[in-house]
């Protein structure tokens, strides 16, 4: 691509105000002297419009020009400037008020500025969007026809010296500066766009460099449909400029076409106003990275999978959509998120593990949730190393940690060295949090060759009563309804999902390796077949199991859950049907709560 460049297509200047044709006062706001062509402190060009001011009350400048549509978020942007602003009225009062209607005797006005507001005074963009409630009215003005645009201040102090209420270049449109191509010999940068924008024959006023500081407004595009962008900056400290009059979307940092490349390395972002904070927008899976930026009081963030924010830190903002995209090491503090709702929401069928690892939530004023996992997300994810500060710790409240957005279904949740408890939400989805789990792996191979075995049985369980799993533990009753017998068994301390060892049972169809469903601290149920007696007799017995089933194609069954203390464990491993056959193979050892157990079992062909 060739060096980066910079332009503003969807801005059409009206008036660069060099002359004074079709100007004029606006109504009855009269106050001060006609429109004067002024050539000594212009902003833009080469003069400006500008006027006496040695009297009180309201007074204006106004451009007449062919009516101009406005789409959704287009608005009337206007260079302003006030020589003594504290001889102006109050924000509140229409200290200084942008103006746009059809004539100039019939017109609304929107207040911009004031004493209170102006500061320091001097040259002001200002957007204002017709759409937005106007403060005032003069005349008539005919909906939609926008065809006067100015300026009128209400002063309250004459000022005796000089012409000191001027206008300068006047646009209209979405107010987008837009950055395409890039290269090494000169990669999209925010100085290089405030460059061009401060050029004097420009002064578009969507992104100034002021006293170190860049300070922005509109829609900041980084590529467009037709060329994609390669912008890289760093340490850089962002303003969005506090915008009163627009739509609350107009404020964007939008990045477009899938083969751009946005770098961002230290960039601090923070929102001056509260109408519009800011949105940041991946519109196509261009190749994204953020590194630990800084984005604080914005709105939302839309990222795509190709989209890394790595150690960033999102302060007071709103939602950040993440399809795939990778967060680790994130902050997303204290979020304006709404009751109920989530800051981080995850709706792609990619687990989280690995892309939101080591990151930080803390709650707002609202009770909402940290994450919410929507209909599309993995029925099993694993948060790893995320702390979670303020939340409830219990679950099916507002501000659980998780929002389980799946409606049915069972949603299995690995929490691998968090911080805090991770609660849930669930909309109907049955869920399960394991809260620090460790792996129980068995590998089986051939002592001869060893090649994996597949298919080989395995039925790992607990060996004795000092873990927290139940060994030949009794059961004091099992009762069956239909095709579901439930077991009566105290305290048992078994997982709901997880595999129980029934045996004892007179009528066999209640003996064997069963999933339960846990119904309360001393019950749970399981499936039975046929129509056994109920409820069953004989000394039944219960044993917790940690893995049963068949190797895969790799020798390999494992179980992943959490365990309160070392587990002893025993087991045996069986491939006696199909293929060639083994010899029974012997576990024994014990699942390190901390660490988990891992064994191969090495079989001994039988035939």
């Amino acid at each position: 691509m060739a060096v980066a460049a910079y332009s503003i297509p969807e801005l059409t200047t009206l008036n660069t105000g060099e002359a004074t044709t079709n100007w004029a006062e606006p109504g009855t706001w009269t106050a001060g002297g006609l429109p004067v062509a002024e050539t000594d402190y212009f902003i833009q060009g080469t003069g400006c419009i500008d006027k006496t001011y040695n009297a009180t009350g309201l007074g204006g400048l106004v451009y007449s020009t062919t009516n101009q549509a406005l789409a959704a978020d287009e608005v009337f942007l206007a260079w302003v400037w006030f020589g003594c602003p504290n001889a102006i009225d109050t924000y509140a009062n229409g200290g200084m008020r942008l103006i746009v209607g059809s004539a100039t005797t019939a017109f609304k006005a929107w207040a911009v500025l004031g004493s209170d507001t102006y500061g320091y005074g001097g040259w002001k963009c200002i957007p204002v969007d017709p759409a937005i409630t106007a403060e005032y009215t003069v005349g008539s003005p005919t909906a939609g026809n926008h065809s006067v645009f100015g300026m009128a201040v209400n002063l309250v102090n004459a000022v005796a010296k000089g012409n000191p209420c001027a206008i300068d270049v006047i646009r209209q449109g979405r107010g987008t500066l837009q950055t395409i191509s890039g290269d090494a010999g000169g990669y999209g940068t925010f100085a290089g766009a405030a460059a061009q924008d401060q050029n004097v024959s420009n002064r578009w006023g969507l992104c100034q460099l002021i006293d170190g500081t860049f300070v922005m407004q509109g829609h900041f595009l980084m590529g467009v449909a037709a060329t994609a962008v390669d912008f890289r900056d760093s340490n850089r400290n962002i303003v969005i400029a506090n915008t009163l009059k627009v739509q609350s979307t107009f404020n964007l940092f939008e990045i477009r076409h899938a083969s751009s490349r946005v770098d961002w390395t230290n960039i601090s972002i923070t929102a001056l106003g509260t109408v519009s904070r800011g949105d940041f927008t991946v519109t196509d899976n261009a190749d994204v990275n953020l590194d630990s930026c800084v984005f604080t009081d914005m709105n939302n963030f839309t990222f795509l999978a190709a989209s890394a924010a790595l150690n960033c830190t999102f302060r007071n903002c709103l939602t950040i959509t993440a399809p795939g995209t990778n967060l680790v090491g994130s902050k997303v503090l204290t979020p304006r998120t709404a009751a109920d709702a989530s800051p981080v929401v995850w709706n792609v069928a990619t687990d989280v593990d690995g892309l939101l690892d080591d990151m930080t939530f803390s709650k707002g004023t609202n009770a909402h949730h940290a994450i919410e996992l929507g209909t599309s997300s993995p029925t099993t994810v694993t948060l790893r190393g995320i702390t979670f500060t303020g939340f409830n710790a219990a679950n099916a409240a507002n501000d659980s940690v998780i929002h389980v957005k799946r409606t049915t279904g069972t949603v299995t949740i690995n929490a691998v060295g968090c911080s805090g408890t991770v609660s849930y939400k669930t909309a109907g989805a049955t869920v399960t949090v394991i809260q620090d789990p460790v792996t129980t792996l068995v590998n089986v191979r051939d002592i001869i060759t060893a090649a994996a075995v597949s298919g080989a049985r395995v039925l790992v369980t607990a060996s004795d009563n000092t873990g927290p799993m139940p060994y030949d533990e009794t059961v004091t009753s099992i009762t069956r309804s239909g095709a579901v017998a439930t077991a009566t068994h105290t305290s048992h301390g078994l997982v709901d999902g997880k595999q129980v060892l029934i045996k004892g049972a007179n009528q066999q169809e209640y003996n064997g390796v069963f999933t339960i469903t846990v119904t309360g601290a001393n019950t749970y149920t399981y499936a039975v077949s046929g129509t056994p007696t109920t409820p069953a007799t004989g000394t039944i017995k219960a044993t917790g199991v940690v893995i049963y089933g068949t190797t895969d194609g790799s020798g390999n069954i494992s179980d992943t859950r959490t365990h309160g203390s070392d587990q002893p464990i025993t087991g045996r491993v069986r491939s006696a049907s199909g293929g060639t056959l083994y010899k029974t193979g012997v576990i024994s050892g014990t699942v390190d709560s901390a660490a988990g157990f891992s064994t191969t079992v090495q079989l001994i062909q039988d035939q």
